[in-house]
């Protein structure tokens, strides 16, 4: 099995990703490609990334044979105990859990990968001391049959062996402990050798015989005093006696570090260390597939590819006079030396004018060109970013919604906002190509004019050149985790914005300071120790370069050279470290921008929410048939919803008939929602099928739908735009007429009239300047302007309106859209006696379904009990005498008579 001797890292860019980037760490290290992105998007739907249990099944389907442990904390680093590499719960400072990756044992110090700082070098004592111990009741017979395999035995016996006991000794002690059948001999065993072990290594005892008389009196008084007066502390016992059972089976706390370890590779790889993810995929859900189908993205090489999309000539054409403009470098210096040099040997005017005229014409010519290639590289920059920000807009739109939800907003916005930084792509490679080809140009001139000492100027030249490329693969890790952070610190400053009002009303500033602190302190460690290995390597090289040059120098001198070639050599030989610093630092400016361009590829390589939308503003063979009734037929079957790994939706099996009105009833967290979601596309069955007028919920027909769709529900984005360009959005409405009567169905005229510029008033951001029930209506007009429909979902659409005004808005929306499929989700169980039919739902599942009348009528009906609840409630705790009622309007407040208020 190959394995890499450094870890890899993955940085996670929230809290809650600990676990897809152990996963995604501990697969790379291993040689095996996933994809981190489609790992999350996974986390997200099908599976938990939260779990230590779900971890174990995924790592297993995906590769690799992994199991869950729990080891005493010292036997975790213990070679005998084989538990590494694994992944390690940990707790964090403020009590929380933790993922990590621990990945080997190096003398006393412990390689590992933190996903919330990346690799780490820790002391034994510092990572053993942040495990989080777990506590876990197992029966007594279950461990005693473990503690007897040799996973138990092996690191007893190399505790023993540690202690200086000698080999009968140790095999004495085994066999007595083994002999019994019970479990607490070879627990009362191991708690002695523990104990004894911490005494010696804190220097109360010395290993050897004296040790072995230690144990046996720790573990014989264990024997026959019992375990609550065995002498031995609690720590060092690993399994502890518990209360039985409910059959009354003896039962054992475990206590210990709890682990997921990683045994080996269960499929070979193929094709030079990749799997083969067709092989691997079939018994995967399409989400766990895809991390195994997505390539690994390749940043430089979209970098230039972006520079040639225009074609090769101009990018070959740059090049070439970016070569030209090195050489020419060269031969300024070696122009200034035949000056020197004729002046010292002839003396001659006149051909000391010619090499001043060419002097000065080289000079030109350098200036030329360096204006020609800088120009062209500043346009190339422009075009890259401008392609950039063109695919940025084409593809933000068609991404699904689990894509957004599995990343943080904040990270996307500042990804999208440091696209202006490849700007200066181009002019960065530009350099490079410049400095690499001056110092070769150095090196040849270098030769030209001491041909006698090849090898401390070719060693010279390949320093200057190649150590960035032996410090690319360090340098790359550490600029890509400071821009992780600088990622996850966007969170804080887009949070303290949306948030500050209820961060200031729960004094939760601190809270939000020590948290962002947190993650700042991090983000200096990473930035600090980015520069440190940027400054080590640059150290590195200029030793090396100026070691050689020294080299050359002493041996040139000690011929007979001439002055002036010394003097040219020398100017050569310090230019060459000059000329090495700059590549290291466009080096490191090329992989800023490469690991820029890596976090932007991942958003524009995702899948689109099912095929890409190239037919849009087509018309999908689903919608050519004319005989589409105006309604439409919705069925579910057996559909099975999953998010992050839990059950949302269980069972569901429906059949809606076209332009019929129905309803979805029952408790918060039901599933309500979640239901109407699967036709918005929002969520996708993990089983079972859903089908709109008789066809399969496809892409395209699910793109087709949301064109016939109205859906009214308070998470609809109000825009910080007038009134009248948040009512005409998604529609085409222009005539006045039209939009009048929409203002006047929704009962928005109060609300116009309130607003200091009518229709032109802006709502601010998310409607914060009008009331949520004045939103809801806005979002009803908005809904009422649309042509077309043949669905319309209203998800709790009158929330914050009167009881009289809500039922008079839904009379109207039944009125208007009386041909279409209506679905109705409400807590006013009352206002859906009309309709045709009514879905009750718990817990996720639909525990009822039928007419509303015919419900009504079964004593034992949910839709029956939850109608009467309501009226109860109703009629003896709202309508009480014992309330006092206020009545707000137009800003002023006023006290109610209790007979004119019903609510």
């Amino acid at each position: 099995m190959k394995t890499h001797l450094l870890v890899h890292e993955t940085v996670q860019t929230s809290a809650m990703d600990c676990g897809p980037a152990a996963l995604k760490s501990l697969f790379e290290s291993f040689g095996i490609h996933i994809s981190y992105g489609r790992l999350r998007e996974a986390c997200q739907t099908d599976v938990d990334g939260t779990s230590i249990d779900t971890l174990e099944q995924v790592a297993n389907q995906l590769g690799l044979e992994a199991e869950q442990i729990m080891l005493p904390p010292d036997h975790v680093l213990f070679s005998p105990a084989h538990a590494l590499p694994a992944i390690a719960v940990v707790r964090l400072p403020n009590a929380l859990t933790h993922f990590i990756l621990v990945w080997n044992h190096l003398g006393t110090f412990v390689q590992v990968m933190d996903p919330a700082v990346g690799r780490r070098l820790l002391t034994a004592r510092s990572f053993l001391n942040s495990l989080y111990l777990h506590t876990f009741p197992v029966t007594a017979a279950s461990w005693r049959e473990w503690a007897g395999t040799d996973e138990f035995i092996q690191p007893l016996e190399s505790r023993l062996e540690q202690l200086g006991i000698a080999t009968t000794s140790r095999a004495r002690c085994i066999e007595q402990a083994l002999s019994k059948s019970e479990w607490y001999p070879l627990a009362a065993l191991d708690a002695a050798i523990r104990m004894v072990n911490g005494i010696v290594s804190s220097g109360g005892l010395k290993r050897g015989n004296c040790t072995e008389s230690v144990v046996e009196t720790f573990w014989k008084q264990a024997l026959e005093q019992g375990y609550a007066n065995s002498g031995i502390s609690t720590p060092y016992w690993f399994v502890r006696p518990a209360p039985p059972d409910d059959q009354g089976q003896e039962q054992l706390y475990l206590h210990g570090a709890l682990l997921l370890r990683v045994r080996y590779k269960t499929t070979e790889l193929k094709s030079a260390g990749q799997t083969d993810a067709a092989d691997t995929a079939k018994s995967l859900s399409p989400e766990l597939a895809a991390t195994l189908a997505e390539r690994p993205t390749t940043p430089g090489l979209e970098l230039f590819k972006l520079l040639a999309a225009d074609g090769i000539f101009t990018p070959l054409g740059v090049s070439i006079s970016l070569i030209l403009s090195a050489g020419v470098v060269v031969i300024e210096a070696l122009l200034f030396w035949l000056l020197i040099n004729s002046r010292l040997t002839t003396g001659l005017v006149a051909q000391n004018s010619n090499l001043y005229a060419l002097t000065f014409a080289v000079v030109t010519l350098v200036l030329i060109i360096d204006w020609q290639s800088t120009s062209y590289l500043l346009r190339l920059g422009h075009k890259i970013e401008t392609r950039l920000r063109w695919a940025f807009m084409y593809k933000i739109p068609r991404l699904g919604d689990r894509y957004f939800r599995s990343r943080l907003s904040s990270d996307m916005a500042e990804r999208s906002h440091s696209i202006y930084r490849i700007h200066y792509f181009s002019e960065v490679a530009g350099k490079i190509l410049f400095s690499i080809f001056e110092a070769l140009f150095t090196t040849v001139g270098m030769l030209w004019v001491s041909p006698g000492h090849v090898l401390p100027i070719l060693l010279a030249g390949f320093f200057a050149v190649s150590l960035p490329l032996f410090a690319f693969p360090l340098l790359a890790e550490q600029d890509l985790r400071v821009r992780v952070h600088v990622g996850a610190l966007s969170r804080f400053y887009l949070d303290a914005l949306l948030g500050l009002v209820t961060l200031r009303a729960h004094r939760a500033e601190r809270a939000v300071r020590r948290e962002q602190e947190t993650v700042l302190r991090e983000w200096q460690r990473a930035a600090t120790g980015n520069l440190n290995v940027l400054v080590a390597f640059q150290a590195v090289q200029i030793t090396l370069v100026l070691s050689c040059l020294a080299w050359l120098l002493v041996s040139v001198l000690s011929e007979n050279v001439a002055t002036t070639s010394i003097l040219l050599l020398t100017y050569w030989g310090l230019r060459l470290p000059v000329v090495g610093r700059e590549i290291m630092r466009y080096f490191q400016h090329y992989l800023s921008h490469r690991n820029l361009m890596l976090r932007l590829l991942e958003p524009l390589g995702a899948p689109e929410s099912g095929d890409p939308v190239a037919a849009m503003g087509t018309t999908p063979k689903h919608a050519q048939s004319s005989s589409l009734p105006q309604g439409t037929a919705i069925s579910m079957e057996n559909v099975h919803v999953k998010a992050a790994g839990h059950t949302v939706l269980s069972g569901i099996s429906l059949e809606i008939e076209p332009a019929s009105q129905v309803a979805i009833i029952g408790p918060s967290g039901a599933g309500k929602s979640s239901l109407v979601a699967l036709l918005l596309g929002w969520h996708q069955p993990a089983e079972g099928m859903v089908s709109v007028d008789g066809t399969p919920l496809d892409a395209a027909k699910l793109e087709q739908l949301r064109k016939e769709t109205v859906w009214v529900d308070p998470a609809v984005q109000l825009w910080n735009k007038s009134l009248a360009e948040n009512l005409r959005y998604g529609s085409k409405v222009e005539q006045t007429e039209r939009l009048a009567w929409a203002i006047e169905q929704a009962e928005l005229l109060s609300v116009i009239e309130q607003l200091p510029d009518g229709l032109n008033s802006s709502l601010g951001e998310s409607g914060a300047l009008v009331s949520g029930g004045e939103g809801q209506r806005v979002r009803l007009a908005r809904g009422m302007l649309r042509s077309g429909v043949r669905l319309v979902i209203l998800d709790e659409p009158f929330r914050g309106l009167a009881r009289e005004q809500r039922r008079t808005l839904l009379a109207k929306a039944r009125q208007l859209w009386q041909g279409a499929t209506l679905i109705c989700i409400t807590h006013d169980v009352r206002e859906t006696c009309d309709l045709d039919r009514v879905y009750v739902m718990e817990g996720g599942q639909i525990v009822e379904q039928g007419c509303p009348s015919a419900l009504l009528e079964q004593p034992t009906s949910r839709f029956k009990a939850m109608l009467d609840a309501e009226q109860t409630v109703q009629q003896e705790l709202w309508s009480g005498s014992f309330w006092r009622r206020w009545y707000m309007q137009q800003g002023h407040l006023q006290e109610m008579e209790h007979t004119i208020a019903n609510e």
